[in-house]
């Protein structure tokens, strides 16, 4: 069960983000500063703006402009068996975070024909929640909320699940730093040298 964040565990990885026109506010997720100029966040929901760059190969990520002078959060590869927090928004616009474990399971989703692999953990998730970190057990950010796969609906044999109170997936850190890599070979001298600088 997600809980609200109270004691501000989560909240000051994330920030919420909007769907645009035409549907202004019709959707929301959640996104997490990358460095002090861009973030990223789920590229399910429409019309975010200050959008940069969009997965290449079509993988549920974006990244977006958005300018903080905050503490950005350190990144790492999550380790499996490692507890981790699940942070986000939730649609009652409060904080919200659930806990679980990462597990060994690679999760393919056959709808969107990315080939890549994500990761799954147990913690509970609600809407709002997609872009949100997964806070490793030393606070690092290890990747980003995409969404629940459903055990209902879905037969699940996989022995890397086993055990699994739900299966939640994520987009790990090897992929968001694969494509920030991408997005960074476009930025302009000045840009990526101002970002290396703070």
């Amino acid at each position: 069960m997600v809980r609200p964040d109270m004691d501000g565990t989560g909240e000051p990885h994330y920030f919420r983000v909007f769907s645009g026109f035409p549907l202004p506010f019709l959707y929301m997720a959640s996104a997490v500063q990358w460095n002090e100029e861009y973030a990223v966040t789920v590229r399910h929901i429409p019309l975010v703006s200050g959008k940069a760059h969009t997965c290449s190969t079509g993988c549920d990520l974006v990244f977006i402009r958005h300018r903080c002078d905050c503490k950005v959060p350190l990144w790492r590869a999550p380790r499996v068996g490692e507890n981790i927090t699940a942070a986000g928004a939730s649609p009652y616009l409060l904080g919200v975070t659930g806990q679980g474990k990462v597990y060994p399971a690679p999760f393919v989703n056959t709808d969107e024909n990315s080939g890549d692999y994500y990761a799954i953990h147990d913690a509970p998730l609600v809407e709002g929640m997609s872009g949100g970190p997964v806070i490793g057990s030393d606070g690092q950010i290890v990747g980003i909320n995409i969404g629940i796969y459903s055990t209902l609906l879905n037969n699940i044999d996989s022995p890397g699940a086993k055990g699994a109170k739900r299966i939640s997936v994520f987009v790990p850190f090897a992929i968001i730093q694969r494509e920030w890599n991408l997005l960074d070979a476009r930025l302009s001298p000045d840009e990526r040298q101002r970002i290396a600088a703070k």
